[in-house]
């Protein structure tokens, strides 16, 4: 995966350096890049996630493989909508929106008592038939700056913002106590700073890439993310096409208070997924 996404950065610098012709022999409308566009589609991802929530009586103070532990499923599919405008008359400034939701829940009854270790020195006991939940939305918000704009290319810096509602419910027996009842919900605003590429290999025919990471630490909250996504596009009419496209996500959010806004538990929670999008493009 990191030597297709060097390879991918080397193509870019080549096509850079070979010379190609300037933005600023142009006008905007004779370059290929789209004023607004509307994708609409389905994503199939497989996930792995992970939640703990407090410590001792009033929580559950361990680390839990929501997956393999309580038999979540370990894919789903979901609908996406983005929505992209590029908002000034030489097309170098874009605001981009997107969303998407997975809705997983899963029961299992165990075979025999799970003890695990708590962190604590302890053990927390699960036993008999265990019901959860694990549901979140992403939602994105992000501004771009094209720094390099010709009719082939567009290298593009930007800055935003993954808003990511968090549901998390477990019951059952849990240390010999029955009907049991855990919930946390949680909406995480995590800022990203990313950089990408935009090049059409044809007037009808384009490759999209975007790469956002964030990590940060503040008293007690720790946060980190990082997204890829890349689409091959075929646009075979004046204002309509087809993309297939795919990208990866990694979160991981810990805290112990209200340090960060949004975040107000003790606790963490982790998921990765990894997926493919098949969707409608109408643009103008």
């Amino acid at each position: 995966m990191k030597k297709g996404r060097s390879l991918v950065w080397v193509c870019c610098v080549f096509i850079l350096l070979s010379g190609p012709v300037l933005a600023a022999d142009k006008g905007p409308a004779d370059l290929p890049w789209e004023k607004m566009y509307l994708n609409l589609g389905a994503y199939v991802a497989s996930m792995d996630s992970g939640f703990r929530i407090g410590s001792g009586d009033l929580g559950l103070g361990v680390d839990l493989d929501l997956e393999d532990l309580l038999g979540l499923k370990t894919s789903d599919t979901a609908f996406r909508i983005e929505y992209g405008w590029r908002f000034t008359n030489n097309k170098r400034h874009k605001l981009q929106l997107g969303w998407f939701r997975f809705d997983r829940s899963g029961s299992k009854t165990l075979s025999q008592d799970v003890e695990i270790p708590d962190g604590e020195g302890g053990t927390t006991t699960l036993s008999g038939t265990l019901d959860s939940l694990f549901n979140f939305d992403i939602i994105q918000v992000k501004y771009e700056y094209s720094f390099f704009f010709d009719e082939r290319l567009d290298l593009n810096l930007g800055i935003g913002l993954f808003v990511m509602p968090i549901e998390f419910g477990l019951s059952g027996i849990i240390d010999g106590n029955p009907a049991v009842t855990l919930r946390e919900d949680i909406t995480a605003p995590l800022p990203v700073v990313g950089v990408g590429f935009e090049f059409a290999i044809t007037p009808n025919w384009f490759i999209r890439q975007q790469l956002d990471l964030f990590y940060l630490e503040i008293g007690d909250f720790e946060g980190g993310i990082a997204h890829n996504s890349l689409a091959l596009e075929w646009l075979p009419w004046k204002h309509v096409g087809f993309g297939l496209g795919v990208d990866n996500m990694r979160v991981a959010v810990k805290a112990s208070g209200s340090d960060y806004p949004g975040v107000d538990f003790v606790g963490n929670v982790k998921f990765a997924y990894f997926g493919a999008q098949l969707y409608v493009k109408v643009f103008y």
